[in-house]
C-alpha cells in the first residue's frame, strides 16, 4: 500500500511539475512598437525614424532617406498628398488586388542595415516579403497593421527611454550614450566611451579641438561609459581649471585640453 502511495504521489509530483514548466511563459521573439515620429540626428543631419515599445520603455533609431522620412511623417499627421506618390500608388495597387498587409517585422540587423519582412494575405495565403524597413513602416502606418521588431535586436540596439538619461550637455559639448551599432559606425572597439553627438560654435569644447563624432573614453584618469558617468566626474571636478580628455577619432586615440570657465 505504501509504495502505491509513493509511486501515485510521485506521478502527482511529476505531472505538476510538467505543468509548472509549460506554465512558464518564454520571452516574446518580437516585441510590438509604435512610430513615435521623425527627426534628424544631431551628428549628420540624416533622417531617424523612431520606434517604441508599446510600454515606453525602449527606443530604437533606425536610419533612413530623407524621402522615406516625409512619407511617415506624412502618415503621422494625415497629410494626403495632391497627387500619389510612389507609397501611395503601392498601396493602391495593393488594395485593387485584393492583398492586405497583415503585418511588418524588423527581423535582422547586418553590416549596419536592418532587414525587414512585409507579411501580406492574398486569397487566404500570407506572403513574405523581403522590404526596407522606412517602406514597410510607411505601408504598415497606411495599413493601420502592426509593427514588430526582434527582441534580439532591440535588446542590443534599443535605447532605454525610461531608466536613464540618454543625452547630456555640459561645457559646450552633447554627449549620448554609445549604442554597439554607433560604436561599430566609428570602428570603435574600445570598453567604455560615450560619443559627443555635437559641439557649440565658439564653445571652450570647440576651442579645444573636440568635435562631433569624437569619442569621448576618459575624463583625466577616469573612464566615461555612460552618460551618468560623464556628468558624475564633471560634477566631482573642485576647483579644477583644465581637463585632460581622451578622444577616439579616425581610428586614433587623441588627447585635447579642456579649459573650464569659471
Amino acid at each position: 500500500m505504501r509504495s502505491y502511495l509513493k509511486i501515485v504521489a510521485m506521478s502527482v509530483l511529476i505531472v505538476s511539475l510538467a505543468f509548472v514548466t509549460s506554465s512558464i511563459e518564454k520571452p516574446p521573439l518580437f516585441i510590438e512598437m509604435e512610430v513615435k515620429g521623425v527627426r534628424l540626428d544631431a551628428l549628420g543631419q540624416n533622417s531617424v525614424v523612431i520606434l517604441a515599445d508599446k510600454e515606453g520603455k525602449k527606443a530604437l533609431p533606425i536610419w533612413i532617406g530623407p524621402l522615406e522620412a516625409h512619407a511617415i511623417d506624412r502618415e503621422l499627421n494625415n497629410i494626403t498628398p495632391p497627387r500619389p506618390l510612389t507609397h501611395d500608388l503601392l498601396h493602391s495597387i495593393l488594395n485593387q488586388v485584393q492583398a492586405k498587409v497583415k503585418e511588418v517585422k524588423i527581423i535582422e540587423l547586418k553590416e549596419q542595415t536592418y532587414y525587414a519582412i512585409l507579411f501580406l494575405t492574398l486569397e487566404k495565403q500570407v506572403m513574405e516579403i523581403d522590404a526596407r524597413p522606412s517602406d514597410a513602416i510607411i505601408l504598415a502606418l497606411k495599413s493601420k497593421t502592426p509593427i514588430f521588431v526582434s527582441s534580439k535586436i532591440l535588446d542590443e540596439q534599443g535605447i532605454a527611454m525610461t531608466q536613464k538619461k540618454d543625452f547630456a550637455e555640459r561645457h559646450g559639448i552633447r554627449i549620448q550614450e554609445l549604442t554597439p551599432s554607433l560604436a561599430s559606425h566609428f570602428n570603435f572597439k574600445g570598453g567604455k566611451g560615450v560619443l559627443v553627438s555635437d559641439v557649440l560654435a565658439g564653445s571652450t569644447s570647440e576651442v579645444s579641438g573636440m568635435k562631433a563624432g569624437d569619442i569621448l573614453i576618459r575624463i583625466g584618469q577616469r573612464e566615461v561609459g555612460s552618460v551618468h558617468e560623464f556628468e558624475e566626474t564633471l560634477d566631482a571636478i573642485k576647483g579644477e581649471t583644465k581637463l585632460r580628455i581622451t578622444l577616439f577619432r579616425d581610428d586614433q586615440l587623441r588627447e585635447v585640453e579642456l579649459t573650464l570657465k569659471p
